[in-house]
Order: C-alpha cells, then sequence, then structure tokens
C-alpha cells in the first residue's frame, strides 16, 4: 500500500527554485571563498565544543584534589590477595580500614583518636586523696617567679619606652587594705533616699516646665540628675559599689506608691565614661595614635539629653555619654562610638550592650545587642525590617501593661485613702522615644553589614 500524500509538501518544482540559505546568505549568490570560510568556522565550532567536553572518568571514589582514592581490594596486598583466595603473611597497608592499628587513618587522625582516648581517661579517672587540696606546685619559687618583676611596652608619641613594675603580695595586701578602709568610710546612697529624691524631682513645676521637651521619660530624667548629683559628683560615695560595669538599675523602694517612681523601677541608666568606670586612661586617638583621649563632658552635663538604646526586654537603656577630646589633634568622639570600642579590651567593650558593628557616630539611638541577634537571624532570611521595628514597639508596649498591673495591686496603693494616683501616661509619660521604623532598621543592617568596626578583624 503507498504512502498518503503529504497535502502540505511544497512542489518539486518550487523547491527547486528555492535556493538554499547558509548562515542567511544564498548560496546561488555566494562565491567558493565564502563557502569555504563558512565550512571552516562550523569545523572550528566543532572542535571547541569537543574540547569543552569533560573527561570521561575512571569510575570509583575521588579525592579532594582529584587523585583516586585508597581501594583496598587493589592498594592493599594482603586484601587484593584474600579476594583471589591466596594468603599473604603480612600487615595490611596504613591506610587499610582492616589495619589494627592504623584503622585506615592518617598519622595525624591517629594521634588525635589516642589524644582523645587519653585524655577521655584521664578526666574519668577520680582524684586520689593524695592529689586533693595538695601544694606541690605552690612552692617558693613559684611564687617568687610570679611575682617578679616585669617589663611593659608603653608608645607614647611615636616613641617606645620600657618600664619596670615592681609586684608583691606586701603592697597588694596594703593596697587592699586600704580600699576596704576607704570604702568603709565612704557612704552608700540607699534606695528610700534616691525614691524620695526622685518623688521630689517629678513632682516640682519647675524642672516639669525646663525639662518638657526631653525625649526621655521625665522620672527617668529626675532619677539621672539625682545620681549625678548624690553619687558620681559626691566625693564621699563610693561610686563603683552602685554600678555594675557602666550599668546602675533603679532600685525599688519599700512603701513606694508614687506612679511616677514605680513606672522606672527597674529600668537601667548608663554612665558611658570610661576613664571614670574603669580607669582606662591610656586609650590611643583613633585619628592621629600618637596621645590618649581626654574626658570633656557629657551630654547630660549640660544639655540634659540621655541617649536610648533599644532592646527586646521592654523599656529602652538611657546613657549618658561622656564626650572625648585628643589632646594632640583636637580630634572629638563619642565614648560610644564603634571605632573607639574597638580600642577598649573586651571586658570593658562588652559591658556596653550594644555590638560595636551596630555604634554608629551618626545615629540618635543604638539597639542594642538582644535586638541585634534577633535581626541578624530575621533580616538575612526574610529581610522584614518592619516586623523587627514592630518587636521593639511591642515589648515597650507589654512592659507598661505589666506595670499598671502591677502598680494597681500594691497594697499600699489599695488602702490608700482618696484612691489611688492615675498611672502615667503610656505615649508621652512612658514611651517618650519610639523604636526605628522598618527603613531604619534595615538601614541600620546594611550599614552594619559593611562596617569596619569588628575587633576581631582589627
Amino acid at each position: 500500500m503507498a504512502p498518503p500524500t503529504n497535502p502540505y509538501r511544497r512542489p518539486a518544482a518550487a523547491a527547486a527554485a528555492v535556493p538554499r540559505l547558509q548562515n542567511g546568505v544564498s548560496q546561488s549568490t555566494m562565491g567558493p571563498q565564502s563557502q569555504r570560510r563558512l565550512s571552516l568556522k562550523e569545523r572550528a565550532h566543532q572542535l571547541q565544543a569537543s574540547s569543552h567536553r569533560k573527561k570521561h572518568k575512571t569510575g570509583g571514589q575521588q579525592t579532594l584534589f582529584g587523585d583516586r582514592a585508597f581501594d583496598p581490594l587493589k592498594d592493599c596486598e594482603v586484601c587484593r590477595a584474600k579476594e583471589y583466595g591466596r594468603s599473604v603473611h603480612r600487615a595490611h597497608h596504613e591506610r587499610c580500614v582492616n589495619n589494627r592499628r592504623t584503622r585506615g587513618f592518617s598519622n595525624a587522625a591517629l594521634a588525635l583518636a589516642n589524644e582523645e582516648a587519653r585524655l577521655k581517661r584521664h578526666f574519668a579517672t577520680p582524684l586520689s586523696e593524695a592529689e586533693k587540696c595538695r601544694g606541690e606546685y605552690a612552692t617558693p619559687e613559684a611564687a617568687a617567679a610570679f611575682f617578679a618583676p616585669r617589663e611593659g611596652v608603653t608608645k607614647i608619641a611615636g616613641k617606645i619606652t620600657t618600664t619596670t613594675t615592681q609586684i608583691t603580695t606586701t603592697t597588694q595586701f596594703a593596697a587592699t587594705v586600704a580600699s576596704e578602709s576607704k570604702c568603709a568610710s565612704e557612704q552608700f546612697v540607699s534606695a528610700a533616699e534616691l525614691c524620695t529624691a526622685v518623688t521630689e524631682l517629678v513632682t516640682d513645676v519647675d524642672f516639669l516646665e525646663k525639662h518638657k521637651g526631653n525625649k526621655a521619660p521625665m522620672a527617668m530624667l529626675a532619677f539621672a540628675s539625682v545620681v549625678m548629683k548624690t553619687i558620681v559628683r559626691n566625693n564621699r560615695v563610693h561610686t563603683a559599689s552602685h554600678f555594675d560595669g557602666l550599668t546602675i538599675t533603679v532600685p525599688r523602694a519599700d512603701n513606694s506608691d508614687n506612679p511616677q517612681h514605680h513606672s522606672i523601677v527597674g529600668q537601667k541608666l548608663l554612665l558611658v565614661d570610661w576613664i571614670m568606670m574603669y580607669g582606662l586612661d591610656n586609650i590611643n586617638c583613633p585619628c592621629c595614635k600618637a596621645s590618649s583621649m581626654e574626658n570633656d563632658r557629657t551630654n547630660f552635663s549640660k544639655n540634659k539629653i540621655l541617649f536610648p538604646i533599644f532592646v527586646m526586654e521592654g523599656p529602652p537603656l538611657w546613657c549618658m555619654v561622656q564626650s572625648m577630646v585628643c589632646p594632640c589633634c583636637r580630634y572629638r568622639t563619642d565614648a560610644n562610638v564603634g571605632e573607639l570600642l574597638c580600642l577598649l579590651p573586651a571586658y570593658a567593650r562588652n559591658s556596653y550592650p550594644v555590638e560595636t558593628k551596630y555604634c554608629f557616630d551618626n545615629k540618635n539611638a543604638h539597639i542594642g545587642r538582644t535586638a541585634t541577634t534577633v535581626l541578624d537571624l530575621l533580616m538575612t532570611t526574610c529581610g522584614n525590617g518592619d516586623l523587627c521595628s514592630r518587636l521593639l514597639y511591642n515589648a515597650i508596649n507589654r512592659s507598661y501593661l505589666e506595670r499598671v498591673e502591677n502598680y494597681y495591686s500594691l497594697p499600699t496603693v489599695i488602702k490608700k485613702e482618696g484612691g489611688a494616683l492615675p498611672y502615667v501616661d503610656k505615649d508621652g509619660g512612658y514611651i517618650t522615644t519610639y523604636p526605628p521604623l522598618g527603613d531604619g532598621v534595615r538601614g541600620s543592617y546594611d550599614a552594619a553589614c559593611s562596617s569596619n568596626n569588628n575587633p576581631v578583624a582589627n
């Protein structure tokens, strides 16, 4: 049976009338040289395509460098002999898994495994009675070597000088006794005194009128004024006994029913002064590197400004930040700038609850370490800055609701004649400064990703 005729087939005469095209050019109008050039180009493309083909692998596992991995059936003479029914009386190859000594591990891996086993046996063995509280290594020679004079290198104005420090037990004991006697003679400000002073300030009409436009809550501003007057600037008070590093927490006073003071109980105030709080008077200037930075004044001393740090625990932390100046080049910077924080030792730098890469000098607020930990996880996956902003605001909102509930359940408030005083308003009283919006959070994250203020990198 003949095949069916294709109705769409072009007639033979019409097909012969159409010249064949090659690369869009009719061969009838092409010369022999052009046709040969097209053939050579096609041949070159075929050769190029074949050169990029992957070579055929011989099979089997490969190492990281492309070599053939060790195969016991091919590289171990004993295993290869057993496969063919022969018996070879010798040890397996060092890389063979049947080797009882190496188990196929390299020398470095074998040493690491032996050390791990030794340490496991060492820590599992209990101490004997002779080893408990023994003074075998606490000899007079060891004590003399430990307290021997040490040479320290100090760089001043580009010159390196060597100083010798004499450390003796007698000097340390005398210094300890002197510091303890000094602390015993100094005063300690109680929580009741702080509460009374704060209550008097928040009820003072002149104080309220003078600071009505401040960013910080009025009660927190009053607490900062009391701390500066009664603790920091008072020579008879031991400042370190009231602060934990840089932070002082608003204490709770018994029988206190003032809503202003109750609204700030448990909140934290920071004094960012590295010279006063840690004695770090040798911070090199980030600009000229030739001199040490000196204190000038805080942002609270004249303008009564408190610097906020937004965290996930609730209300923001408020900071009194010291301004530092270089006496050589007159370079000025704040004590909480990331460039300066990277020059501090870790025990002092970590007392400021903000990562150095988020300590920007052109911002009027910082985001705390507890918030940026969550921020780094969310921004890398979904980039939702609005969600991070809502989390910060929600933390302050929940904290306010808990404080209102706690205040109206106090026994002193319930039994008070004439009713309890109205609590502080949320907007404008408890919350006076709002966290950054989604755009601000995303901008801070992008700036932190490209920041050089990283103490590990430095």
